[in-house]
Formats: structure tokens, sequence, C-alpha cells
């Protein structure tokens, strides 16, 4: 079933625009800030590298991406479900592969891609950033401080700036995944594709929506934004994914389909 499902991943047009937009945001940003008719002295006098020239930090496009961050988590292929459901593919599916091996590996493909596509633009601009700068320290009192002392893990960022940017890639990865597995979990009760994919998107624009008028962060400053990290952070991952999976494999489970 999972070369079934890696088939099915490359044969989707929506997955390949969603590859091609995420070049264009990540690709943007360094074509602008190209450095021009400069030497190796330039960088003795003007410090700066990939770390402070990420697009987490600066970027000409980095709005709209924390903007559509669900969209792309979710329309890769959150709704398979529906989709198998509606065609009746899954009755198919299901005469070689046990119903509950079949949640799981959609569930966990599905949490895989979103995460995947949501943090692709990030990681491509990085490696553009990377072939722009020199890889050289950061230092916060030399006009290389996009991360202050309230920030996320300023420390890890001086220090250790390379794993700074796997952890922030990495929490980002889980919160594509969950917003993915939040449009599938929905695909077992409403099986309209189209309100299936708008729906990750809905729910982070409610909270956002919430929690800025209760006067604390939104979700989208919490993992998209320059803030200092907290216990919300981990608090939405772990809801979201152990709600989000519990969701679907009971509600799938029970679904009649054969």
């Amino acid at each position: 079933m999972l070369r079934m499902e890696f088939n099915r991943i490359v044969t989707r047009p929506i997955f390949w625009l969603i590859i091609v937009a995420g070049f264009a945001l990540a690709l943007i940003p360094v074509i602008n800030t190209w450095p021009r008719g400069v030497t190796d002295d330039y960088y003795v006098f003007y410090p700066r590298n990939p770390y402070i020239s990420w697009m987490f930090f600066v970027g000409s496009t980095y709005y709209i991406y924390s903007l559509v961050f669900p969209l792309l988590a979710s329309l890769a292929y959150s709704d398979t479900y529906a989709e198998d459901v509606n065609t009746g593919l899954i009755k198919n599916i299901l005469t070689k592969v046990e119903k509950k091996k079949y949640l799981l590996i959609r569930y966990t493909v599905n949490f895989c891609v979103g995460g995947f596509v949501a943090v692709f633009p990030l990681v491509i601009n990085f490696l553009g950033e990377m072939a722009a700068y020199p890889l050289i320290e950061n230092n916060f009192y030399f006009g290389m401080n996009p991360v202050s002392r309230i920030s996320f893990w300023p420390d890890l960022f001086y220090n250790y700036p390379l794993l700074y940017v796997i952890v922030r890639v990495t929490l980002l990865f889980l919160l594509g995944g969950v917003l993915a597995s939040l449009g599938l979990a929905l695909s077992t009760i409403v099986k309209n594709r189209y309100i299936v994919l708008i729906f990750p998107f809905l729910v982070v624009m409610g909270i956002d929506v919430l929690t800025s008028t209760m006067g604390q962060h939104s979700i989208t400053v919490l993992f998209l934004g320059n803030v200092g990290a907290s216990w919300e952070l981990f608090i939405y991952l772990f809801v979201g994914l152990i709600g989000s999976f519990i969701w679907y494999y009971v509600l799938g489970d029970k679904n009649e389909t054969v």
C-alpha cells in the first residue's frame, strides 16, 4: 500500500502546484537579496549569513507564506480519504488491506506529506541563502541580532544556529502534519473535499482570533513569528496530534465502507 500511496502523491497535480509555489515563495527573497559585485572583503564590514537572511526573519514573501501555511499543509493530501469513499476506491483497497492498517497508513502518509509541503519553502530558502552568504557565526552585538532575549530560545540561535533552524523547521513540520490531519479527520464525517481542504485554515483563523481577543499569542505568531517559546507550542501539537488521530481512527473504523 505504501508504494500505491507514493504513486498517488507524485501523480497529483495539486502536489506539484504546491511544490512550484513553494519554490517561488522561497527563491524570490534569495534573488532579491543576492549579493552582486562584492568581494570576500565585503563580509568583513557587512556581516551577513544565512541564519539572519533566512526568510523566517526577513523576506518579501514570508507574510504570504505564514498566511497560506495551513492551506499548504492540507491541500496536498488531506482529502484522500474523502476521495477514496466518494469514488468507491476504498472498497477495492479494503479487499487487499485490513481496515485498521489502511487507516494507520493513510494517517501517517497524510501527516508526513502535510508536514513536508508546509516546511518546503523554508528549507529551500535556507539552502538558497547558504549559496548566497558564508556560514559565519552569529554575533548578537555585531548587527546579527534578529533573535532577541525575549524571542524563541536565543541562546540556541547564537550558540548553535544550525540546530536552531532544525528545531524551528521540525516544529513547523509537526504543525503542518497536525493541520493536514485535522482535514483528514473531518473527512470521516464530511465527504465534500473542498470543505475538508479549507477546514484547517478555518481552524487556525478561528483560534488566532480567539487567542488575540484574549490577549494571548495566536497559533500563527507562536509558530511562525519571532516570539518567546512557551508551553502553548507543545500543548497545541499534543492536543492536535492526539485529537485528530482519535477522531479519524475511531470514526474511520466505524464507517461502513464495504
